[in-house]
């Protein structure tokens, strides 16, 4: 009988445990105990673009090379500029932050080209990390 390996993934493991956190936060606030008005926070909802940050988090914890890495930085910059355009962080909002998203996409295109080795991700893909 053949048994199937899974593989740890550092990246679950962080994300599922910050959602977890995420969620006794919410409930906590939910069930009157904690409040999150008092910390500033207008309501839960207003915390949506950290889901993007713990998901770059999570990707950067179970980076296998550089490329991977720079899809980490990119979804926690993304949930960042929305937290900032949304909610007016110093006065800011989209119609002065989009050029930081024209930069951004820029950034992340050379990143992406200087670190994607087509011959090392056929290597990573077929014969295991090496």
């Amino acid at each position: 009988m053949d048994t199937i390996r899974r593989r740890f993934s550092a990246q679950d493991a962080v994300v599922g445990s910050m959602l977890i956190l995420f969620g006794i936060i919410m409930l906590l606030h939910e069930l009157d105990i904690i409040y999150l008005y008092d910390l500033g926070v207008r309501s839960v909802w207003h915390l949506w673009p950290f889901i993007l940050v713990i998901i770059g988090i999570g990707k950067l914890v179970d980076a296998p090379t550089m490329y991977h890495i720079g899809k980490g930085i990119w979804w926690i910059f993304l949930g960042m500029w929305l937290y900032i355009s949304i909610y007016h962080i110093y006065g800011l909002s989209f119609s002065e932050t989009w050029p930081a998203i024209l930069i951004a996409w820029g950034v992340s295109m050379m990143w992406e080209s200087l670190t994607k080795n087509p011959r090392t991700l056929y290597k990573e893909e077929h014969y295991g990390k090496q």
